[in-house]
């Protein structure tokens, strides 16, 4: 098939790109970080509960979930290169509020605080970029963004076993602050601010509030139920809540003329089509990625750094794909990059389901698998990613990639949550729970090649 001319891309947009993937990156790597580091967390605060100090982990992914979509849509209307500093800013001052924490409460609200900062960097960072690039680039723009992210997960375990080991914990979140400051310096220079929405349309004050809230205890629910158990009165309240709260929202959102969320933006082919195989891609890379050294350290006796370092290829593999991927839906379409990539996670858990068994077979088996998945994940989610923008107006760019990466992040939530629940609470995993696990999450994968071969359109080229 003939590609289509690639146009030049201004050198400046480059940059500032590097500076919205750098600060992706280091969210990135501080979020995986803190599992890491949690051990050497735990120690160092003793006299907490170990269910308090895992607020640390679950506050954040809250937070983070929580607020994505109201600082999307605010950075489409006020500004968002003014939101992404504010966000820098916050996850600059948390990151020293982590590392200096006196108790493990200023810890944990120096994490719930590093969330917040997030959501509203996360999807402000790639939007305010984004017009810089020509249409025909822009698939390339967020497929760099997108490995950046895949970059700093992988490289996180090593970095942070490193840290930690040499000079402590703390010292995790403290990486981040020179990082911040070279963004926040750069950014002055090279960033500039998007056209603020003046339409006159007052924003729906009762939605705002009520969507969040809503978001809020959805994502609440899918990050603690897994440790809380589905009947604790600490799930079926909030689950209640959102049960009430988020129909309301839809028929707001609907209605009104400048709502929290454009719904009526999902409701296009290529927009739905994409959110939903991107839900499912992100439910199996969130479980794989809990599973994969559960399986290792439980059926094969791999210590933690082994199996640290038996699972790094994959995140490699996504982020080498991911890169070439920009390039080829750039150049040869996005469609059929997309139907074929979702073709390998399928190849990938089968592969799991089949060929690993009690006794390690890492070379012919294991090893396979995960270049399997890996390079799937890479040929299609940032594809997915562009997709969700494609035909959007630009003043809608930060509401449209914080609803989808909102939906990614509760998916993922929701993955993990399907994995315990199959794998149970045991203290000691067995072998035929695995198996259980990868047969239902081969049939998952099966979902996103269905939803992709059967119902996005196919003339979407670019």
């Amino acid at each position: 098939m003939k590609g289509q001319k690639l146009e030049a891309v201004p050198r400046r947009s480059w940059l500032a790109l590097a500076l919205a993937a750098l600060t992706y990156t280091v969210i990135s790597i501080t979020l995986t970080g803190t599992n890491i580091a949690f051990p050497a967390i735990t120690e160092e605060f003793s006299g907490t509960s170990r269910s308090t100090l895992s607020w640390a982990l679950s506050g954040y992914s809250i937070a983070l979930a929580t607020f994505m979509v109201p600082a999307g849509r605010l950075s489409d209307r006020r500004g968002r290169r003014r939101m992404f500093f504010a966000g820098v800013w916050l996850f600059l001052l948390a990151s020293v509020v982590c590392f200096l924490a006196p108790t493990a409460n200023v810890f944990v609200a120096g994490r719930i605080l590093q969330g917040i900062g997030g959501s509203l960097t996360v999807p402000t960072s790639l939007a305010l970029v984004l017009p810089a690039f020509p249409t025909s680039r822009r698939t390339s723009a967020v497929a760099a963004w997108t490995a950046s992210g895949t970059i700093g997960a992988a490289i996180a375990p090593s970095l942070s076993a490193v840290i930690v080991e040499n000079l402590g914990w703390r010292y995790v979140y403290l990486m981040a602050v020179p990082v911040a400051i070279v963004v926040l310096l750069g950014g002055r220079r090279l960033l500039s601010e998007s056209e603020p929405i003046l339409d006159g349309k007052k924003l729906d004050l009762i939605g705002f509030p009520m969507g969040t809230i809503a978001i809020g205890l959805l994502a609440f629910v899918i990050v603690q139920s897994p440790r809380l158990g589905w009947s604790h009165a600490a799930i079926v309240m909030p689950l209640v809540g959102v049960v009430c709260l988020l129909p309301v929202f839809v028929v707001r959102s609907l209605r009104h003329p400048a709502p929290l969320l454009d719904l009526r933006v999902f409701s296009a082919r290529p927009v739905w089509t994409v959110t939903l195989a991107g839900l499912v891609f992100s439910m199996l890379g969130a479980s794989t990625w809990v599973v994969w050294p559960l399986f290792l350290t439980e059926v094969w006796d791999y210590s933690l750094v082994q199996a640290g370092l038996a699972i790094t290829p994959a995140p490699i593999c996504a982020s080498g794909f991911g890169l070439l991927s920009g390039y080829l839906a750039d150049r040869f379409g996005r469609r059929p990059l997309i139907a074929f990539g979702t073709l390998f996670p399928i190849a990938a858990m089968l592969t799991m389901a089949l060929r690993w068994g009690a006794e390690p077979n890492y070379l012919t088996g294991f090893l396979p698998a995960i270049l399997l998945f890996g390079t799937g994940f890479g040929l299609t989610f940032s594809s997915l990613n562009a997709a969700a923008l494609d035909g959007q107006s630009e003043a809608m760019f930060g509401e449209v990639n914080a609803g989808f990466n909102t939906v990614r992040n509760l998916a993922s939530g929701l993955g993990v949550a399907a994995a315990v629940a199959i794998l149970g609470d045991a203290d000691n995993i067995t072998f035929e729970r695995f198996d259980r696990f990868f047969f239902v999450f081969a049939l998952f994968a099966a979902v996103p090649a269905m939803v992709i071969n059967g119902f996005y359109p196919r003339n979407q080229h670019t």
